[in-house]
Order: structure tokens, then C-alpha cells, then sequence
């Protein structure tokens, strides 16, 4: 009967543990809480700047590393984005974005440059929707 009582208490202590622990786990780095209309706009237009950055350092020949660090920079920008009305879009080009990463990694630098100038222009697409909503 003492093992059981000290079972049950262990369950319940390691079960209270857990209800707690997601309540103080922090933000994921980047989001922004309850980001005002102006920090949409200003989010979609450096995710714009950024991803044409990087397009512009692939077609000029730039070294690997900066390349690929340009593209995280651009993945990243992206994700500040926070408005339900484009959340879908931005995510089909931070699809391309991730493809793009990909080929780039694999020496496949046409195809990167073709994946990323169609990022640019999913981006550029979500700012327009964003803006005629």
C-alpha cells in the first residue's frame, strides 16, 4: 500500500510538472506579439529587401557561405511576418525559399536562382495582398 501511495504521488507530481513547464517555456525567437499594422507592413517590406539581397548575390556569384547566409536571413525575416490574412502565401514562399537553400546546397545554382526569383515574387505578392485586403 506504501508503494502505491508513493506511485501515485510520484504520477502526479511528474503530471503537475508537465501542465506547468509549456506555460513558462519562452517565444520562439522572432514572433512578435500582437503586431501592430504598421510591423506588418515594415515585416513584408525587409522579408521583400532581404530576399532580393540574396537573389542579387546569387546572380553576381557571391561566395557559398554568404549566400547560405543570406538565405537563413531571409527565412527568418519572413517568419516575422505575422497576419493571418497572408500566413498561407508566406509560407508557399518560404517554400521556395527552403528549396532554393536546398539546390543551392547541392551546387544546383540555376535552379536555386529560379526557385529564388520565384520567391521574390511570392513575397511581392503577399505584400500586395496584404495591402488590398
Amino acid at each position: 500500500m506504501g508503494l502505491l501511495k508513493k506511485l501515485v504521488m510520484a504520477f502526479f507530481v511528474s503530471f503537475a510538472m508537465l501542465a506547468v513547464a509549456p506555460t513558462a517555456m519562452a517565444k520562439p525567437a522572432g514572433k512578435v506579439a500582437n503586431q501592430t499594422q504598421e510591423g506588418v507592413k515594415q515585416s513584408l517590406l525587409d522579408t521583400i529587401a532581404v530576399a532580393e539581397e540574396t537573389l542579387a548575390a546569387m546572380k553576381s556569384g557571391a561566395e557559398k557561405d554568404d549566400v547560405m547566409a543570406l538565405l537563413k536571413k531571409t527565412k527568418q525575416t519572413a517568419k516575422t511576418i505575422e497576419s493571418s490574412v497572408v500566413l498561407a502565401d508566406r509560407d508557399r514562399a518560404l517554400a521556395k525559399v527552403k528549396k532554393a537553400r536546398s539546390a543551392y546546397k547541392k551546387d544546383q545554382h540555376a535552379k536555386a536562382e529560379e526557385l529564388m526569383e520565384q520567391a521574390v515574387e511570392r513575397f511581392i505578392k503577399v505584400n500586395e495582398k496584404y495591402h488590398n485586403f
